[in-house]
């Protein structure tokens, strides 16, 4: 459909209420008329994030950091928060914030207007100054530029006074909502221009500055907020710039920035983002939501990059998510690098070498930590500074350390170069260890996890909520649990790993690998499907009882190709079936369980990485009208929330019981996994499958109606930039057309997919 086709057909089908052409709202029930009105879901706690890194700034639409129980508001660095208030007044009262926006993921800019300011002549009612003011954030630093301009006839004096706190909480007492004082806190003018804040807590250390130019005559402190009278001339701008430095030691301060970076001819801030975004693969799908939410997620990802673990341009790794958890990751950097390898797959050589910086060589009960084993979360405030946390990192993940192979063995399919993974064997040899020596726990062939603490996650898999893992009754299984999910990521590892160690020379192995995995799929179907419900159990529990409460995990075994085909396309009709499907995405547990809650963290809520992997799973078992179901329904939903961000999880409501999809109120946005949804959407769509090693691209697509036409360009396979172009005919078949020199074009599925349907 071409744009103005797109256009007209949009217009057709609006109602009265409109916000702004963004914000589409899909018709999930008509695959002939996508768009239905335009309606956006609110978030009933609204505010603006904006980050660099780790660092990051979290306010209310005004733009304030107000002093709330409520929000997660603060200016943060290192897992602590330096500002935890922020309000500017004018004379004394707050102007009234009449627009703002993110202009990009660092920069925000607020527009504000104070009414009846008091001028030389006293109150004067045309007397108007309007605010605008821009917040820029860089590593452990926030920049913040404030113009001044008066619409009155007359000069105007105004007092602008800046209320500042700093109570230097840990993320984990921000999240939590448990603040404690610990320790000394002072704030003190040091003057000239210049206000410092410090906590000292024995040894660790955290230090905000807050410093203006020197031009900046007659600031002051007093009474908690930053001072300066403002003599205003009508038609001038007066403008204030502050520096605010983030300190994490008693080394000396960064100097004062020469230059506003919002002053023409200044560096662009957003230039080294901008090249990462333009050499990423782009999309040209004929669903204008895909192309939209692909758009977004690519910027998404951007924004979640670790500055703090980079190694180069191209290979960095993702954060979990913004705001709770911008930290080195095992689970949820593995599983997003999977995803965003249609769009970089650099992206995976930078998780890769930083887990294996931190995969332990060491026991360690108190964290959970075994030799060979992923980290969970690496954290590096207070909390975990003393030991309060485990975060040290935590290593309690039952499933980063196969995950962490099928990433190692995904890039050797899509770089074909076993000698340029040649670092990362010994990790990948640890790793293999752990599973069979600390994975399984007792000997019996599969995985378990308990934690060794107290401190520790009772729920080590990706459903890791306190309450993530219930029976069929709403209670706590016996631990030490296996889960479904995690035995197929194992069975996944092994199979796919054994091509590289083969391709360094280790046959052995790699024979013994297809061996053990070959085993564990025939021992898993035997002990995990329950042959009188015709489905899959969720878990043993600790006594090796199958426990039948009905989730969502069984889409990643779909995924990973554990189960035969009859056994495997039960299960993906189990899937589809009301108390599943709620006609945006996938429950990550049946409505009719007796714990059911849509609106809690992880029984009954839909998480959208969670309903794209089964997506996935789906089309592996031929089962491809089930998989578009599930990727329109995400659509539909993505194109209702605000900036068509996909956010970690929403309300599991069924879709006709409200007019949107429902936000859950402390997601994360942007969060990795959730963003790497729609780009693994088009790994699903067209069945992309790389096979360097042997010089091949596989090719099946399945294209519905909705998207009849995608096209892949600047897509990154081994050492060539290749272009894809597949069409759904009005027969329901597909062309395809594919620029890739020296790659051989296979149609149809790779071997090792075959497996599944045996």
């Amino acid at each position: 459909m071409s744009f103005m086709k797109q256009r007209d057909h949009v217009a057709r089908a609006r109602t009265a209420r409109s916000t702004t052409p963004a914000r589409l709202l899909a018709d999930g029930q008509s695959h002939m008329a996508p768009w239905r009105t335009l309606i956006t879901a609110v978030h009933p706690h609204p505010s603006v994030k904006i980050n660099h890194g780790a660092t990051f700034l979290v306010t209310d639409q005004q733009g304030n950091i107000p002093v709330s129980d409520a929000g997660d508001y603060g200016l943060y660095s290192a897992d602590t928060r330096f500002i935890s208030r922020h309000e500017l007044r004018l004379n004394g009262k707050k102007p009234d914030s009449v627009a703002s926006v993110r202009l990009s993921f660092r920069h925000a800019r607020w527009h504000m207007i104070a009414d009846r300011v008091a001028g030389p002549d006293g109150d004067m009612r045309e007397a108007r100054v309007a605010v605008t003011v821009d917040r820029l954030i860089s590593m452990h630093q926030m920049h913040e530029d404030m113009a001044l301009h008066t619409y009155s006839r007359a000069p105007v004096t105004v007092l602008l006074e800046i209320a500042l706190e700093s109570d230097f909480a840990d993320l984990f007492e921000v999240r939590y909502r448990s603040w404690q004082r610990r320790a000394d806190l002072n704030t003190w003018w040091i003057g000239p221009n210049s206000l410092e804040s410090r906590y000292e807590n024995r040894d660790f250390v955290r230090r905000c500055l807050v410093r203006a130019p020197a031009h900046a005559a007659g600031l002051t402190y007093a009474n908690g907020a930053l001072r300066i009278p403002v003599d205003l001339e009508p038609g001038k701008e007066w403008r204030l710039c502050l520096q605010y430095d983030l300190v994490t030691s008693d080394e000396d301060l960064p100097e004062l920035a020469p230059q506003c970076p919002f002053e023409q001819g200044a560096q662009d801030p957003m230039s080294q983002a901008r090249s990462w975004q333009l050499s990423v693969s782009q999309v040209e799908p004929a669903d204008i939501r895909l192309q939209f939410a692909y758009e977004r997620a690519i910027e998404d990802f951007a924004a979640l990059r670790l500055h703090e673990q980079e190694s180069s341009f191209d290979r960095w790794m993702p954060a979990a998510g913004l705001p709770w958890y911008m930290a080195l990751f095992g689970r949820d950097s593995l599983i997003a690098s999977m995803q965003a390898m249609v769009a970089q797959p650099a992206v995976a050589l930078g998780t890769l070498e930083n887990l294996a910086r931190w995969q332990s060589a060491i026991d360690d009960p108190e964290r959970d930590a075994e030799p060979g084993k992923m980290p969970h979360e690496l954290r590096v405030g207070e909390w975990a500074h003393f030991g309060i946390v485990p975060h040290r990192p935590y290593y309690g993940t039952a499933d980063a350390t196969p995950l962490y192979l099928l990433l190692l063995a995904e890039n050797f399919r899509w770089g074909g170069d076993a000698a340029a993974l040649a670092p990362f064997r010994s990790a990948a040899e640890r790793c293999l260890e752990w599973i069979d020596r600390y994975g399984d726990r007792d000997g019996d062939g599969f995985q378990e996890y308990a934690p060794r603490t107290p401190k520790g996650y009772r729920n080590q898999g990706w459903r890791d909520a306190h309450d993530g893992v219930l029976d069929e009754a709403g209670a706590f299984p016996e631990l030490p649990i296996a889960t479904s999910e995690l035995q197929a990521y194992v069975y996944g590892a092994k199979a796919r790993i054994a091509p590289l160690f083969e391709a360094w020379g280790d046959k052995a192995l790699a024979g013994r690998l297809r061996s053990e995995a070959a085993q564990l799929r025939r021992k898993f179907i035997d002990a995990f499907w329950l042959a009188e419900a015709g489905e899959l159990a969720f878990l043993l529990d600790g006594k090796k009882k199958p426990v039948a409460t009905v989730v969502s995990n069984s889409g990643h075994c779909l995924w990973m190709g554990i189960l035969d085909a009859e056994r495997g396309r039960a299960a993906g009709r189990r899937l589809m079936q009301p108390d599943m499907y709620t006609g945006w995405g996938l429950r990550v547990l049946s409505d009719r369980h007796p714990s059911y809650d849509p609106h809690s963290y992880q029984r009954g809520s839909v998480w959208p990485h969670d309903s794209v992997i089964a997506a996935a799973g789906l089309r592996r078992y031929g089962m491809s009208e089930e998989a578009w179901t599930i990727l329109d329904g995400l659509l539909a939903a993505v194109m209702c929330f605000e900036d068509i961000q996909m956010p970690e999880l929403f309300a599991g409501l069924p879709k006709g019981e409200f007019a949107v999809p429902v936000p859950y109120r402390m997601a994360n946005v942007p969060q990795a996994w959730a963003a790497g949804a729609v780009l693994h959407m088009v790994r699903v769509l067209l069945g992309l499958e790389p096979d360097m090693p042997a010089g091949r691209i596989y090719l099946d697509p399945a294209l519905p109606a909705w998207c009849s036409r995608l096209e892949l360009r600047k897509l990154r396979i081994g050492r060539r930039e290749v272009r894809i172009t597949v069409q759904r005919e009005a027969n329901g078949r597909h062309s395809i057309d594919a620029d890739a020199p020296g790659i051989e074009i296979v149609r149809g599925r790779p071997p090792w997919l075959e497996l599944a349907i045996d």
